[in-house]
C-alpha cells in the first residue's frame, strides 16, 4: 500500500458519519468514471458536502483511493470456524455478496486492477494473497489440507479467480446477478482438489452463505 500521508482520522460521531459518507460518494463516482475521469468536485457534490469538509478528510484523490483500498480489507462478517478451509470461503462469499451492494467494494476492486495502481495509490492484492495463505497454512497444519500443497501459489490462484470471475461477470452479462453462485462453484472446485475428502464433505458451499454471514453481522450492529 501508499507509504504517502494518510487521510485524517475522523473524531466524532457525526465526522465518522461524514467521512463514511465520503467514501461511499467516491466508490460510486469511481465505479462509473475510474481513478482518471472521477473528478473531487463530483465526489463533493455526490456526497452532499462542502469542500471545506472534503479537504478535512481528505487531501487529494489519491487519498480517497487509499481509503477504499484499505477498507476492502475489512470483511465484516467473517468469524472464526471449527473449520479453517471454511474461513477461507467464507471471506470470498461475503465479499461476493457485498460487491453489488456496496459500491466501495467494486470501486476498490477496479482500482486495484488498473494498471497505474501500484505506482500511484497502491494495490491490496499482496495483502489478500498474505491473508488467503495464512489461512490455508493454518488449515493445512490441522491437517485439512495435503502436506504436498504449496498455499502461495493457492492463494495467489484464489485471488485471480475470485477477482476474474468478478469483472468478466460484469463485463459479459452487464450486471452481477448469479455472482454468489460462480463464487461458490469456484471455491467448491479448488477445494475439491486441495481439501482432505473428510473435511470436504463440511464445508458449507451455500451461494447464501455470504448473505446470511454479512446479514448476521448487520444484526449485531443494530
Amino acid at each position: 500500500m501508499s507509504e504517502e500521508p494518510q487521510p485524517l482520522k475522523p473524531q466524532s460521531e457525526r465526522a465518522r458519519w461524514t467521512y463514511g459518507r465520503i467514501l461511499d460518494a467516491a466508490g460510486e463516482v469511481f465505479v462509473k468514471f475510474g481513478y482518471e475521469g472521477a473528478a473531487i468536485n463530483e465526489i463533493i457534490r455526490a456526497a452532499g458536502i462542502t469542500k471545506g469538509t472534503f479537504y478535512y478528510h481528505f487531501r487529494e484523490k489519491k487519498d480517497l483511493a487509499v481509503a477504499l483500498l484499505e477498507s476492502s480489507l475489512q470483511v465484516d462478517g467473517l468469524v472464526p470456524q471449527e473449520i479453517k478451509l471454511q474461513e477461507v470461503v467464507d471471506t470470498g462469499m461475503i465479499l461476493g455478496y457485498k460487491i453489488p451492494r456496496d459500491p466501495k467494494v467494486m470501486a476498490a476492486l477496479r482500482l486495484s486492477l488498473t494498471h497505474e495502481a501500484r505506482n500511484v495509490y497502491g494495490t491490496p492484492w499482496p495483502d489478500w494473497i498474505k491473508f488467503n495463505t495464512t489461512q490455508l497454512n493454518e488449515a493445512q497444519k490441522l491437517g485439512e489440507v495435503g502436506a504436498d500443497v504449496n498455499t502461495a501459489a493457492q492463494a495467489h490462484q484464489i485471488a485471480a479467480t475470485w477477482s476474474g470471475l468478478v469483472m468478466t461477470g460484469h463485463s459479459i452479462y452487464g450486471h452481477l446477478d448469479g455472482l454468489d453462485e460462480r463464487i461458490a462453484t469456484m471455491y467448491e472446485n479448488l477445494m475439491t482438489v486441495i481439501a482432505h475428502p473428510r473435511v470436504l464433505r463440511r464445508i458449507d458451499f451455500s451461494p447464501t452463505r455470504g448473505r446470511n454471514l454479512y446479514q448476521a453481522f448487520l444484526d449485531t450492529q443494530s
